[in-house]
Order: structure tokens, then sequence, then C-alpha cells
């Protein structure tokens, strides 16, 4: 059977062609000389949004909302994730438990 001449495959000298594409690609950084500019400059005719104090309502009806999108979605969430092997009835009792803890503080 007759030999068979094979290239070198030497990595000192590869053929550029051959190189992949992410070498070529230079790594991209943030432009570190771009301009800043302040938030006065770039909107200097809009009004200070100004903080409110949520009340004590706001925050009643905000903790039954979040109850009811978790009672309606949570367990679905914990079933297609697969860390969590814990049945419906033991993930309900324990975000009722976990509300509770919320309501109190």
């Amino acid at each position: 059977m007759p030999g068979v001449k094979r290239e070198s495959t030497s990595t000192s000298s590869p053929d550029p062609d051959l190189e992949p594409i992410i070498k070529k690609t230079p790594p991209s950084t943030p432009n570190s000389k771009k301009a800043k500019t302040t938030p006065k400059e770039e909107t200097p005719n809009k009004p200070k949004h100004t903080k409110q104090s949520w009340t004590e309502d706001e925050e009643i009806v905000f903790t039954e909302l979040i109850g009811e999108v978790l009672k309606e979605n949570l367990y679905a969430k914990i079933k297609l994730d697969g860390r969590l092997q814990r049945e419906s009835p033991a993930v309900t009792a324990h975000l009722k438990a976990f509300m509770n803890k919320v309501k109190r503080v």
C-alpha cells in the first residue's frame, strides 16, 4: 500500500483563511472617548419627578395583586424550572406563609 503524504498541521504558521472568524474580530470595548453630557443638557424642559409615598390602601391592593399573580403562575414556573421538587399544595402553603410574613413587615 503506497504511503499517503499529508500536509503539515503545525500551529506555528496556520493559514490565515482557516483561522476562526472570532479571532479576526477585535473584542468590543466601550467607547471611553465619547463625550459625556449631563442630564440637564439632554432634557432642559422636562419637569423633575417627585417621589410619592405609597399609601396604606395602595400597599394592601399591591400585596393582594402580587398574591393573585403568584397563586396563578408560581407552580407552573416552579415545575418548568425543575430545581424544586415540590407538589402544588406545598408550594401554595409556602406561598401563603411567605405572603403573611410580608404583610406583617
